[in-house]
């Protein structure tokens, strides 16, 4: 299913929850310093992949936050007289929505043809999830303020997310879900239904809220992400090198942002970028076994101000 959207954008749904990142602190060798990157441009195995300043333009340029943050399912009929689906009926195809995105967006990734089909599909089935929250946490971050820890007033829909009180968020989602479904949703459904997940998710915004990585970071981690392999893999040989020698170009273009000098430049180092991924694993685990797929980007963006233009 994932191999026929990667080749003919249709929508899956394939979810799987294994583990990742857990090797990240012994392979620490990939942490090498600039004149060590420099010196291995000339023997880099992917000739057609850009490098440094180049590759993270392009990747900027090429991500489909936006789009991934105003999904139809969770948008607000704006008036009687258009024709969308029901939103229960919308909620249910989210999955396939947010996966659609996320397959479009591998489709543009410069590294695109260096791999099978079959790798991306593989890649996409193991990491969505944490894509997804990576996505979400990052808009939040771009966008929003980080709250104070005492924060505990009751918000409405109006109200932005918290960063670090998930009742705050639990009660933030229920208003925004009555708001796209229509009708008024119990609290109390709410947290059986989607509390684990918030209280994550909240807990996940508030160590990423502190990396405060730029928008050339985030590409690359996102990047980063996409080419985790499990230790199980069943690609082949092959492919698992190049996935893994791919990823480490990445990696190592990320070393490099974080260490240029200027106003804007970054003081989180690649160890604690690599540190917070497995909370990041973490989160995602929480996502794969809940079937409101859709909550981190209910509460990253208000409804109410979702595009609609289709």
């Amino acid at each position: 299913m994932l191999t026929e959207a990667v080749r003919e954008d249709r929508m899956p749904g394939g979810r799987n929850g294994n583990s990742i990142y857990s090797n990240y602190k012994q392979r620490r060798s990939i942490i090498r310093k600039t004149k060590d990157y420099v010196e291995e441009q000339e023997r880099r195995p992917f000739q057609s992949l850009p490098s440094g300043k180049k590759l993270i333009k392009e990747l900027v340029e090429m991500d489909c936050l936006d789009r991934l943050i105003n999904l139809k399912g969770l948008r607000i009929n704006p008036s009687a007289n258009c024709d969308i689906a029901p939103a229960c009926k919308r909620l249910t195809r989210i999955g396939d929505e947010i996966v659609e995105q996320l397959v479009e967006w591998t489709k543009t990734l410069p590294f695109f043809d260096e791999l099978p089909v079959e790798a991306h599909t593989h890649l996409l089935t193991q990491r969505w999830a944490e894509l997804v929250l990576l996505s979400a946490g990052y808009y939040a971050c771009s966008v929003f303020t980080p709250d104070s820890p005492d924060t505990t007033e009751m918000i409405d829909e109006t109200d932005e997310i918290s960063f670090t009180n998930p009742q705050v968020n639990l009660r933030l989602l229920q208003n925004r879900l009555s708001l796209v479904l229509g009708k008024e949703i119990p609290l109390e459904h709410v947290a059986k239904e989607a509390g684990p997940l918030v209280t994550r998710f909240t807990t996940l915004l508030h160590s990423f809220s502190n990396l405060k990585v730029s928008p050339e970071a985030y590409v690359c981690i996102k990047a980063i992400t996409l080419l985790h392999l499990s230790a199980d893999s069943t690609l082949d040989r092959s492919i698992i090198d190049k996935v893994n020698t791919l990823q480490d170009h990445f990696v190592k273009t990320l070393q490099i942002h974080l260490h240029q000098p200027g106003e804007d430049a970054q003081t989180t180092s690649l160890a604690q970028i690599l540190d917070w991924l497995p909370d990041l694993r973490n989160a995602s685990s929480v996502l794969l076994h809940s079937k409101m797929f859709y909550v981190p980007f209910l509460l990253c963006k208000n409804p109410r101000r979702l595009v609609f233009d289709e």
